[in-house]
């Protein structure tokens, strides 16, 4: 089911218009946004303006519509909450009600630099997933809807690896293929360039690669798998790693922002094949005792740090009215 446009819960007296680039429980890059809108749903009036709708438009079209709907909807709400591109910001701000934005990435473009000028609160996941510097910055933690992936786990063994990601030379795939260890892939190339390290990386018999999967489907490969890596380098936090956290999996990390979340024994140096071997070998090394105390200790980190009740409550009591 393709769900778009508006969601409304008339209990509350607040109204807040929600801006993102699509509602879709299918999308495998943006279908986790829908439990976003659900929660924020127990504390206002909901109605939400997405870029992309069911039918598709040529781009100008699609930009004139969605600045229309914006505009028109911003004038019946009390505030705006803008999901990940900072130019709604400043399109929002337009419509006169006061913004706020959720933005989590290592660049500070002058798109982010505009927008933080427009809004009143800038929400990201940690204070190492933004690097520009505002007042206006709140971390709240990186929504993850941990029930959505609880799993049943009896530790026996952990053979089974996966890595989760859009196919492209920023994930750093190849560093995990290089162990010569089987690897199961989930992802598919999107933006330009990707197409070709794809094609690289399909040298690699090592690798299964399952491409584009739903993200209502994605907690069905957590939980069949044991170990996950992920070898992006230091930057913001990345969501798959909780997702798999969340679902029991021992995850391995390049990741310095995952510093304050994980104990050491989980890093392995960046680019370093021979490393990340490893510190897969010593995981699997470990007795099923270590690996459920491990493993319960990593999904209690997400409970407690990054749950999607706990971060849409905090974005709701500093929404700005």
């Amino acid at each position: 089911m393709y769900l778009w446009h508006t969601f409304m819960m008339l209990s509350n007296s607040k109204r807040l218009l929600i801006i993102c680039q699509k509602v879709d429980e299918q999308d495998d890059l943006l279908g986790f946004f829908v439990g976003w809108i659900r929660e924020f749903q127990r504390y206002f009036q909901v109605e939400v303006v997405a870029l992309h709708g069911p039918q598709p438009r040529p781009k100008l079209v699609r930009w004139m519509v969605f600045v229309w709907n914006v505009l028109r909807a911003a004038r019946r709400s009390d505030a705006v909450f803008c999901h990940m591109s900072p130019i709604f910001a400043v399109i929002a701000a337009l419509g006169g009600k006061p913004v706020s934005l959720w933005y989590l990435h290592r660049s500070v473009t002058w798109r982010l630099k505009l927008a933080q000028k427009f809004s009143q609160k800038i929400f990201t996941a940690s204070a190492e997933s933004l690097r520009l510097e505002s007042k206006k910055i709140v971390a709240v933690g990186h929504g993850i809807d941990a029930a959505r992936f609880a799993t049943k786990r009896d530790w026996r063994s952990a053979e089974r690896i996966l890595s989760v990601g859009r196919i492209s030379p920023i994930k750093d795939f190849e560093t995990l293929l290089r162990t010569g260890l089987p690897v199961t892939i989930v992802g598919r190339p999107i933006m330009s360039g990707d197409a070709e390290y794809f094609e690289k990386l399909k040298q690699y018999s090592n690798a299964n690669f399952e491409g584009f999967v739903p993200y209502i489907k994605m907690p069905e490969y957590y939980a069949n798998a044991d170990i996950f890596v992920n070898c992006s380098p230091t930057g913001g936090i990345d969501k798959a790693v909780l997702e798999a956290m969340a679902s029991g999996c021992i995850v391995l990390v390049c990741n310095e922002a995952f510093r304050n979340d994980l104990p050491p024994e989980l890093f392995f140096k960046d680019g370093d094949s021979a490393n990340l071997a490893d510190a897969i070998r010593r995981v699997q090394s470990k007795s099923p005792q270590e690996l459920q105390s491990l493993s319960g200790a990593l999904l209690q980190r997400v409970r407690s740090k990054h749950a999607l009740t706990a971060t849409i409550h905090n974005i709701a009591k500093h929404i700005a009215f």
